[in-house]
């Protein structure tokens, strides 16, 4: 397993106007294109249990792999079902939900979660709406992630993309804390620092957050 990528940032296309509101936080394609061309191999099933856009479930279809995803956003699960050549392959859904019976087995999960720190109160597994703390979102992780344990096929690998935080001078370390939920439940394998050029103003990040680079923590389920 290679520990470090240096890739440039960018989305493959614009989201649709439908979408201006929305953050466009996406994992870059080329993240997705090299994690699953490592980690996975032609008719590999792959989930991604926080779709979004649908950037892995495009990128695994493409490089000859059967995508699945759930989404919660309805808007964004019916965006993404138009992606794909097999619609019912998306669910408009909860994470917390996995496993999911409609669902087989699956190879791989390469997913990145909606991201949190300290100082967010708001509930990022439903959109950001209601309330929620730093630590009930870590507990949240751990408990998503039992599901996705049940999901994987023995000697599967789940792939998690997530990035450390600054913010007006203070610095939240989501990379460290998720991979110790995720840990709980999952075998830690190591991590792969992605250094990025490119993106956003270089004051905030790459992201907006406050780096130029993320995380893919690297997990397998145990035979």
């Amino acid at each position: 397993m290679r520990t470090h990528l240096s890739l440039t940032y960018g989305t493959e296309s614009p989201l649709p106007p439908a979408f201006d509101d929305d953050h466009d936080v996406r994992m870059p394609a080329v993240l997705v294109e090299r994690l699953l061309e490592e980690f996975t191999e032609p008719g590999d099933r792959v989930l991604d249990p926080f779709a979004g856009f649908g950037t892995t479930l495009t990128v695994a279809e493409r490089l000859d792999r059967e995508p699945f995803g759930v989404e919660y956003e309805h808007r964004r699960a019916e965006y993404v079902a138009e992606r794909i050549e097999r619609p019912e392959n998306v669910l408009r859904g909860d994470a917390f939900d996995l496993p999911l019976d409609r669902f087989p087995t699956v190879e791989c999960v390469l997913t990145s979660p909606p991201f949190m720190n300290e100082w967010i109160e708001s509930n990022p597994f439903e959109n950001y709406s209601g309330e929620s703390s730093y630590e009930q979102y870590l507990d949240d992780v751990e408990g998503i992630f039992a599901g996705v344990r049940d999901q994987l096929a023995p000697g599967g690998v789940a792939l998690v993309h997530v990035s450390n935080m600054k913010y007006d001078g203070d610095v939240s370390t989501p990379a460290w804390d998720v991979a110790d939920a995720v840990g709980n439940v999952l075998h830690f394998d190591g991590e792969i620092a992605v250094t990025w050029e490119g993106g956003a103003d270089e004051r905030e990040g790459t992201f907006g957050y406050g780096y130029d680079h993320s995380y893919c923590l690297v997990f397998e389920k145990a035979d």
